[in-house]
């Protein structure tokens, strides 16, 4: 954030020449809140989901535990799944074979739904605190994610949000609205 300040003095007067001094002011708050929403829940969801699969590997009496939640954490903050870590841990858990499938079955449902926890989380958390529909943040930061990268994800996440609020703000300008529908 070392040109945070510059930069958001840039977007200021960028939106107003182009949408003008009111509207410009309303689509450079929405776009820092956006940035700042897609980044906190991304972080905060990588986080929790972190902690969940960490207490379920402890738990599973899982070695190396630290670890792999230092890269599920990793994994998180780069949206990809942590099933990459929690599926092998259910194979070691599975591999002991020392005749426990009681406790191997509760680890491994404990682990399956912690790893699968951030498909839960990402629609709650994405896009809190920002006057957007929540599936238009996640389609844009999960769309551009995927084609480009992590910085994508707040690139995509905001020019969608942006487009939504340009669309129905425009929309919701009808001159003409007392026309009956002819259909």
């Amino acid at each position: 954030m070392a040109f945070g300040d510059p930069g958001a003095r840039a977007c200021l007067s960028v939106f107003q020449r182009l949408a003008g001094e009111q509207r410009g002011a309303g689509l450079a708050r929405l776009s820092t809140a956006t940035i700042r929403a897609v980044a906190q829940g991304v972080v905060g969801v990588a986080l929790i989901q972190a902690i969940l699969v960490g207490l379920a590997l402890l738990v599973a009496g899982v070695p190396w535990a630290g670890a792999l939640v230092a890269i599920v954490l990793v994994l998180g903050i780069a949206q990809v799944p942590a099933m990459i870590v929690t599926l092998p841990a259910i194979a070691w858990i599975w591999s002991r074979g020392d005749g426990r499938s009681g406790e191997a079955v509760i680890y491994t449902v404990l682990l399956l739904v912690s790893g699968m926890a951030d498909n839960v989380l990402k629609p709650l958390m994405l896009g809190r605190g920002v006057d957007v529909p929540m599936p238009v943040i996640l389609v844009g930061a999960i769309g551009d994610m995927a084609t480009g990268g992590i910085s994508g994800m707040f690139v995509g996440a905001s020019l969608l949000a942006l487009a939504w609020q340009v669309v129905t703000s425009w929309v919701d300008e009808i001159p003409d609205a007392n026309i009956p529908f002819a259909g």
